[in-house]
């Protein structure tokens, strides 16, 4: 029975070693019921073989990733329907008389937001790097308006009210902790049982990532001073980012 683990073992091994390993990244690292998320892996071996099979007189596209750059990546959007954490991966195949395998990626879809007036911050880890990431819903109102020709012109969902801002994060949150802003997105949503012209809420999203300095060693915990334009009612919780 040891030597066929034994053995069983080495083969695996082996198999492994041949084969070339592609990483799998996502976009948004801990997604709600709803939201796309973006996978995409890296296949540029696929360019390097056209360069060879049809020469340096052949001009190659491109494909153009969610920030607007180029990019030598497969990639497709996944919706998830459902509340719970997901394991994707590893895909094998081979190209070309070789091996490839990607890694497995584990994502934790989150329920869908509550449609009420709130703000929603939370810490997240992929690929060993730290987000910080804060939702926030303002109730819209209507900007119905009346003309003329006895018609009206009407946003749908409404219009974030005048003079309220979203709240944010400051990027030096303290001393050795420095965030950068690297995706945000605002839009608007409605309750699943709204009408066409029933007035919803502004959201916003907006995903940080954390830098710790090299020798930082302590934990932080979030407070109202790391931010700007609080609403008047919030919950923050208890959000300790350390190393």
């Amino acid at each position: 029975m040891k030597r066929i683990t034994l053995l069983l073992l080495i083969f695996c091994s082996l198999n492994a070693i041949g084969q070339k390993k592609l990483e799998i990244e996502i976009d948004n690292p801990e997604p709600r019921v709803g939201q796309s998320v973006t996978f995409s892996i890296n296949v540029d071996f696929l360019t390097d073989y056209f360069k060879k099979e049809l020469g340096k007189n052949v001009d190659f596209t491109r494909s153009t990733s969610i920030f607007g750059m180029q990019s030598d990546d497969f990639e497709r959007v996944i919706i998830f329907e459902k509340a719970k954490k997901y394991e994707i991966g590893p895909f094998d195949f081979e190209f070309n008389g070789k091996k490839y395998t990607t890694e497995i990626i584990e994502v934790n879809v989150l329920p869908k937001l509550p449609m009420e007036n709130g703000l929603w911050l939370r810490i997240t880890e992929s690929d060993s790097q730290q987000y910080l990431i804060l939702e926030q819903l303002i109730s819209n109102e209507s900007n119905k308006t009346d003309n003329e020709n006895g018609g009206y012109s009407q946003t749908i969902g409404g219009v974030k009210p005048e003079g309220k801002e979203f709240a944010e994060l400051n990027e030096k949150l303290t001393k050795g902790i420095e965030l950068s802003n690297y995706s945000s997105a605002t839009n608007t949503m409605k309750a699943e049982d709204a009408e066409l012209f029933d007035v919803g809420f502004s959201y916003s999203i907006i995903k940080y990532k954390i830098k710790f300095e090299k020798d930082f060693s302590e934990e932080y915990i979030i407070s109202e001073t790391d931010f700007n334009n609080l609403p008047e009612k919030y919950d923050i919780g208890k959000i300790k980012v350390k190393k």
